[in-house]
């Protein structure tokens, strides 16, 4: 998938949110397929307006047209 300092990128899991809404875990955090995403992550989304939580999934908001 690539290396952890790509992981941490906002984009990374922007695009991840693209093919897929994000799941909440039983146990905590986050899950894209078997992958988990820590909550710390899910939290910067939110905070700067590029996700938002709905139920039990997280997905990627629509950007206004001119944004970027």
């Amino acid at each position: 998938m690539g290396t952890r300092a790509n992981q941490q990128h906002p984009g990374y899991f922007l695009r991840l949110l693209k093919f897929s809404p994000f799941e909440r875990a039983p146990r905590g955090g986050w899950r894209f397929g078997t992958r988990r995403i820590g909550d710390a992550v899910v939290a910067r989304l939110v905070a700067s307006g590029r996700a938002e939580i709905r139920g039990e999934q997280l997905i990627a908001c629509q950007r206004q047209e001119g944004e970027r």
